[in-house]
């Protein structure tokens, strides 16, 4: 048996085998998800505008989000209070379908989830069909070779008096 080595990897790892999950002891830098994402969307966004048309689509979109906020600005400007009101009438009729739609939603669950346990009832059916079938076809197969020792003399009363090779 050999001692133990002082820095053996293998033995600190046998003995505390979750510390690579164990933020506490690395001295790294410390990234969040939600920084990981918004860098993972920032390169995304670089690496989509190496191509020409892309940066163009872009620069268009930006322009006419500009345009529209802009639109936007004067707007409410003019009239605060007829732009809340239109705000919340279309927060309101949004609301209403987003309902209508969660209703529908729903529904198509509910349909797709009983439509799943036929689903699920007619494929234990075709299960049980096929272990049948399989059950006949063995019996069937049994009787095949029984009629073919039969028709070549071969019949079970007369295994005894068969000629060894």
């Amino acid at each position: 048996m050999q001692p133990p080595l002082q820095h053996d990897s293998h033995a600190t790892q046998a003995n505390n085998p979750n510390r690579q999950f164990d933020h506490e002891s690395s001295n790294g830098p410390k990234i969040n998800v939600v920084t990981g994402m918004v860098l993972g969307a920032l390169v995304g966004g670089l690496l989509a505008l190496l191509s020409s048309s892309n940066r163009e689509n872009t620069k268009q979109s930006f322009s006419s989000a500009k345009a529209s906020v802009g639109g936007l600005v004067e707007t409410v400007k003019e009239d605060p209070a007829g732009k809340a009101s239109q705000v919340i009438d279309q927060v309101k009729a949004a609301s209403g379908i987003i309902q209508e739609v969660a209703t529908d939603v729903q529904n198509v669950y509910e349909k797709v989830a009983g439509e799943a346990d036929t689903v699920k009832q007619d494929v234990n059916k075709v299960v049980e069909t096929a272990q049948e079938a399989k059950s006949d076809l063995q019996s069937i197969g049994e009787k095949v070779v029984e009629a073919k020792d039969t028709a070549l003399g071969q019949g079970h009363e007369s295994t005894d008096h068969k000629p060894q090779a």
